[in-house]
């Protein structure tokens, strides 16, 4: 009887969850897209300000006494603890001021870039407003985001789910005399329906996201392209499809009634491009594919080969320094089918280099910036890659240097994608690829790049 139960409680949850993928695009239509600016700029909500009583708390200040009247030193001692507790107050104060009022500028640049079009603004905006799309868990939601601004066309490349990664079981059968379960799967046929209407679905409400979401019209055509990972049978090599792509413009897109849609209907009708059933995993070609063009790329100068010949890099050339370690993680991210370019030098940037890397669990585009200095990093200069990072759509952000990093520095990346690599671990990364390098900080020396 146990077991019987059982089987009904997991045949209902089979079918809710097959229900929450047939309703993936209605459930899509529910919810609001504009997505908080403080999001956007990948900053948490303003902390509550410090107060005196806290800080009087942990530095332990002892209560005024009556016996401070005969014993002087007592009192001494809790005035200076006061002192103590006022002058670390006042620092924190200012420490939280001036972080929401850096909030505060980073929200209004980003929310100024968007409004007016600006295309790394775009970009970010609209991969936030997809990354907070919730659909059931085993859809993993990676993509890439591209924003042309001369044709106002946003690029979508999709990484979808396979049919492997799409349950199939619609019910749990308790076989009383075997005293066994059995699951029952969807036909063959009945499989494929469902796997299309998925991916039509997430199409249909990828482009839905991002034109319900951008209110300054600063999109005016989607081109999605849907792409799936899967293995040659017959050669066991893996590989990844296009499988479908479409282009689609907004003022016919607002005339669609997406609550009474067929997925698969609708697709056609907005001429998209598919081979087959899409089961099959049969490729297409894209209507338009992301470009990794940018102006800012230069061509590299060849410098590791004498990097052994290099006295000190704390203090080499900062321009040669950054081609260095772009040199450097080339080596690191090429085994992996991986390239990094190195963009020219302009303090407007903010970045020295941009690897991009094709691994689609860990991969993407990664900011790397190279700092020669000799003392510690500041911590704004932490700050500022992280914001770079945002405004790059970045999936990550390095920071390399020739000195060492700050218990501030390293507590405010704790739970962002940055990667700090001081001086030391440098001198390892070198060695790893075989080259002997010395890092001597010169301390009375200005700070390079």
């Amino acid at each position: 009887m146990i077991d019987k139960f059982l089987c009904q409680e997991e045949t209902k949850e089979a079918m809710e969850t097959i229900e929450a993928y047939n309703n993936i695009l209605k459930t899509g239509l529910l919810s609001s897209k504009k997505i908080n600016w403080l999001d956007i700029a990948g900053l948490s909500f303003p902390p509550a300000p410090p107060t005196y009583e806290q800080v009087a708390a942990e530095v332990n200040i002892p209560k005024k006494s009556f016996w401070e009247l005969f014993f002087p030193s007592w009192k001494a001692r809790r005035k200076a603890k006061e002192q103590e507790a006022r002058e670390i107050y006042k620092d924190r104060l200012e420490k939280h001021e001036l972080h929401i009022k850096e909030m505060k500028e980073r929200e209004l640049k980003l929310r100024t870039d968007f409004e007016n079009g600006d295309p790394l603004a775009v970009e970010k905006y609209v991969s936030l407003v997809l990354k907070k799309s919730c659909y059931p868990p085993e859809i993993s939601k990676k993509y890439e985001v591209q924003f042309d601004p001369l044709s106002k066309t946003v690029i979508v490349n999709y990484l979808l789910p396979n049919p492997e990664q799409i349950p199939r079981i619609i019910e749990f059968k308790y076989i009383a005399s075997k005293r066994e379960v059995k699951t029952v799967e969807m036909k063959q046929k009945q499989f494929e329906a469902f796997y299309e209407s998925v991916l039509y679905q997430i199409t249909l409400r990828t482009i839905h996201e991002v034109f319900q979401s951008d209110y300054p019209n600063n999109v005016q055509s989607v081109v999605f392209n849907g792409w799936v990972d899967g293995i040659d049978r017959a050669t066991g090599t893996a590989f990844r499809s296009c499988v479908l792509s479409c282009q689609v413009f907004r003022e016919e897109f607002q005339k669609l009634n997406l609550s009474q849609v067929d997925p698969k209907l609708c697709f056609r009708n907005l001429k998209g491009l598919n081979a087959g059933p899409l089961a099959q995993l049969a490729p297409v070609k894209p209507v338009m594919e992301i470009k990794r063009d940018d102006v800012r790329f230069i061509e590299s100068r060849p410098i590791l080969d004498e990097v052994e010949s290099i006295p000190n890099l704390a203090t080499m050339d900062w321009t040669d320094f950054e081609h260095l370690v772009r040199e450097l993680f080339e080596r690191f991210f090429s085994k992996d089918g991986g390239e990094v370019r190195v963009t020219r030098a302009s303090r407007d940037w903010g970045v020295d280099a941009i690897a991009f890397d094709p691994d689609p669990i860990r991969g993407g585009k990664i900011v790397i910036q190279a700092k020669r200095y000799n003392n510690v990093v500041p911590v704004s200069a932490v700050r500022d890659l992280y914001g770079t990072v945002i405004n790059e759509g970045a999936t990550k952000g390095i920071l390399v240097t020739t000195s060492y990093f700050g218990n501030d520095s390293r507590e405010f990346v704790r739970d962002k994608p940055i990667t700090l690599i001081d001086g030391s671990n440098l001198i390892s990364l070198f060695q790893q690829h075989g080259y002997k390098v010395r890092i001597e900080l010169q301390k009375s020396r200005t700070n390079g790049s």
